[in-house]
């Protein structure tokens, strides 16, 4: 057997709604099908064809911690993450911005990345990387040499 990618990351939430909004209307993933047969409620988030997150209708509180604010987002890259490879990053800051959604974000430049964290409704650690972001207007937190 040989690892050739990852295909999706499931998350089970009961906190659907908000999840399926953060994800669709935040990110920009598009809902998509989701087999008829499945006996939990859901949904499947596709970027363009490739599925990413599959959110699991879960119906008692032992899927999620309590959501509790970041104290310190300097070090959220060696946290358990989802990492999404992303064009135009700095668009979600935007809209992150104005949906009042706390974010973090660096720019390293040798190799050239930039990086995005925030939370989804459920706690869960979300990393936004573009590794071709042109040029970046307004504040960065961090740049890293």
């Amino acid at each position: 057997m040989k690892i050739i990618g990852l295909d999706h990351r499931g998350i089970r939430t009961t906190k659907l709604e908000e999840s399926r909004q953060f994800y669709a209307d935040l990110l920009g993933l598009d809902v998509g099908r989701r087999p008829d047969a499945l006996v939990t409620n859901g949904y499947w988030l596709y970027a363009g064809e490739t599925p990413i997150i599959h959110l699991i209708e879960e119906s008692d509180r032992s899927a999620t911690r309590p959501v509790v604010a970041r104290d310190d987002w300097t070090s959220a890259g060696g946290q358990t993450h989802v990492a999404l490879t992303v064009e135009r990053a700095r668009d979600a800051v935007d809209r992150l911005t104005t949906a009042g959604v706390p974010y973090w974000d660096r720019l390293f430049r040798d190799p050239v990345m930039y990086q995005v964290f925030t939370e989804d409704p459920n706690g869960l650690l979300i990393e936004l990387i573009d590794r071709n972001p042109g040029t970046i207007d307004g504040p960065i937190c961090k740049i890293v040499d």
